[in-house]
């Protein structure tokens, strides 16, 4: 199984495991799992995204369908289940002598001992004749992971002793304690790891079932297109946290690098975080909120949103984006299909080196053409010197000042924003007055110096 490589500081970026500042973890969408270990084993498809395009095709299949039946034992069955084939009471012996030994053991047996085996091995019973049920009704046109399920199914239960339990308890006829034993040390001893690869099966059925509930109820997409090609397209999409909001439409027009520009407070870094959580989670094959997608399958996903600074190391914020830039840098070297993410680059240091900066990293970034750069900036300078770049594409989020009001739309347009709010926000909140400093009237002045130095 192949899947999208990526690392931790990307994983903390899209809170895929752990919540920045207390945030929501990504995986919290679609923990409603009838079971705990489907639950687990939703956050481990979500923990590991996938680049392998036939399998991240099935499971869209499967959750699209959405015909699967309730899962053969409930909750509680398979918790007891699962306690059953892990408990430690020693195991009946096997041989000629089994009916007699068992007959004096379980005189000395404690009751809640033999009431332990005699229910797991009776659930046992029950999901075979479940599952097998299951494989038999299933339809012609069912999808290919579910068929390949029933195809498990009828191998694990084609044993001749399974198979014999099946023909022998199919109408569930009761079970003499000689018979229970005989299938306790069968199903604990055994056949253990067959019927564990068949809850396995009940494991991915609940997940299944848990995604296609969650996208017939949020109006989620099952079945964003995945190909090979360096096609990138997003039509309605939301933050994943959102279930109302002003969708967007987007898409890499031209070239490999989109530039997000647009005034603090617009949007820029959510928009990026949104798209970069819908690409992993379609990555996972499971259902993302947009109403449409085309999406090329990545090998490598990074993101530079949360970058923290180091004590420890005595490394400045400046000094941690540009280290981060190298790693991004070396992977995108490796000829690899990548996705990154990099949201206001260089904001660690004076507005001059982070123009520089930009542009030069820019410069790098243009050249790997197998990968797609997602570039947020406030930098308006570093956008228009790349504005006429074939291999360059401009979004903004639309904001305006209106009388002593900040109106955001939360709209993604084409092109290049000159909006500019923070000396607003600062004279609206600090109460500066307009004669402590005229920034508009000295601005032009200061940048024309820092040219000619």
């Amino acid at each position: 199984m192949n899947y999208v490589a990526t690392d931790k500081q990307t994983m903390i970026d899209l809170n895929i495991q752990d919540g920045v500042y207390g945030e929501r973890v990504l995986g919290s969408i679609y923990q409603n799992t009838d079971t705990k270990k489907g639950k687990r084993l939703m956050m481990h498809w979500i923990a590991n995204p996938l680049s392998d395009i036939e399998l991240i095709c099935k499971r869209q299949e499967a959750i699209a369908w959405g015909h699967l039946p309730e899962l053969p034992l409930n909750e509680e069955e398979l918790d007891f289940l699962e306690y059953y084939l892990d408990y430690r009471e020693r195991l009946s012996p096997k041989g000629a002598f089994l009916s007699f030994i068992n007959k004096v053991d379980r005189i000395f047996k404690p009751e809640s001992s033999r009431y332990v085996i005699t229910r797991g091995v009776a659930l046992v019973v029950k999901l075979f004749v479940r599952l097998y049920d299951f494989r038999i009704h299933l339809p012609e046109n069912s999808p290919v992971l579910i068929k390949e399920f029933a195809g498990m199914v009828g191998a694990s239960l084609s044993c001749s002793d399974l198979k014999k339990v099946l023909e022998e308890h199919a109408d569930g006829k009761a079970m003499s304690d000689y018979t229970i034993d005989r299938y306790d040390y069968l199903f604990r001893q055994e056949r253990l790891d067959i019927i564990r690869g068949l809850l396995d099966i009940v494991y991915q059925w609940d997940v299944l079932r848990t995604a296609h509930w969650l996208a017939v109820e949020r109006n989620y997409c099952c079945r964003p297109i995945m190909t090979k090609e360096m096609r990138l397209s997003v039509s309605g999409f939301l933050h994943p946290f959102l279930q109302e909001g002003q969708k967007n439409d987007w898409s890499m027009s031209k070239g490999n690098v989109a530039i997000f520009t647009g005034s603090n407070m617009a949007g820029k870094s959510t928009t990026l975080k949104a798209l970069a959580s819908i690409i992993w989670l379609a990555h996972c094959g499971l259902p993302v909120p947009v109403e449409s997608m085309i999406c090329p399958v990545y090998e490598g996903l990074y993101t530079s949103i949360n970058l923290p600074d180091s004590l420890r190391d005595g490394r400045s914020h400046f000094l941690a984006e540009v280290l981060r830039i190298k790693e991004v840098l070396l992977q995108a070297r490796s000829g690899k299909r990548c996705l990154v993410v990099l949201d206001e680059m260089f904001r660690g240091t004076n507005a001059q080196d982070a123009f520089e900066a930009s542009v030069a990293v820019n410069g790098l970034l243009i050249k790997y053409t197998s990968c797609h750069f997602l570039i947020s900036t406030h930098i308006v300078e570093y956008a228009r010197y790349f504005e006429q770049n074939p291999s360059c594409s401009f979004f903004y989020m639309e904001s305006r000042i209106a009388g002593d009001h900040f109106i955001c739309s939360h709209r993604l347009r084409t092109g290049i924003s000159e909006s500019r709010v923070g000396y607003w926000l600062v004279k609206k909140e600090l109460g500066c007055s307009p004669d402590v400093y005229d920034f508009s009237a000295n601005c032009n002045d200061i940048q024309q110096r820092n040219r000619q130095e």
